[in-house]
């Protein structure tokens, strides 16, 4: 999951990833600001309780489960079956199913024995669902920086510091990301050694 997670953010950033160390985290800074600002200003337009994607998730499980029947265990466990049966436990907030405990949002069985006993089916969605907390995620503001021209200095050269003499190595420089441990690399066949590894003629170690 952090591998997908950092392979996601590398192509968010897209061309920045190339630039100055400066300008790449300033181009970073202005991707972050606009996504801030966008979604604080989608988020006003909402009139629901839940994010847009999770009410319309709700409302197709209600619409999906109206013709199912529920049997009444007791106060907090209820019996939904159509063509089989599944078990829901609202005080523990399970279902048989599991997709309740996996998500954090009630499944269809779920919705259905919710409204079926007459409880608020909001009151069972995880908090962090809601619209209010997804503003209050986005509230904070990412604001600018001078940039490196328009930092105040003195003037004396002895207090800029200039970029390390670095000496070109052979070879075109990396820009592939590095796999991530597990992934499988393609093997490829030595010319020397005659053994398929990651290595070729120039590079084997290997003693003749």
């Amino acid at each position: 999951m952090s591998s997908n997670a950092a392979e996601s953010y590398n192509n968010w950033i897209g061309g920045a990833r190339e630039l100055p160390i400066t300008y790449m985290i300033d181009m970073i800074r202005v991707q972050i600001m606009t996504q801030l600002s966008n979604r604080r200003a989608e988020s006003k337009r909402w009139t629901t309780k839940l994010c847009p994607v999770m009410e319309k998730k709700l409302v197709d499980s209600l619409e999906l489960a109206k013709s199912w029947d529920v049997i009444v265990v007791s106060d907090t466990v209820l019996d939904v079956h159509f063509s089989i049966y599944f078990y829901v436990d609202i005080g523990r907030q399970t279902c048989s199913c599991h997709d309740w405990q996996l998500n954090c949002f009630p499944c269809c069985h779920g919705v259905h024995a919710l409204r079926s006993s007459g409880r608020d089916v909001y009151d069972f969605v995880d908090p962090f669902l809601h619209v209010d907390y997804f503003r209050e995620s986005y509230k904070e503001s990412v604001y600018p920086v001078p940039s490196s021209e328009r930092f105040d200095f003195d003037g004396a050269s002895s207090l800029i510091i200039k970029p390390p003499i670095m000496k070109k190595q052979p070879g075109q420089n990396k820009k592939k990301r590095i796999p991530s441990r597990g992934k499988n690399v393609k093997q490829i066949k030595c010319g020397r050694c005659l053994k398929y590894g990651n290595h070729n003629k120039k590079t084997c170690k290997a003693a003749i």
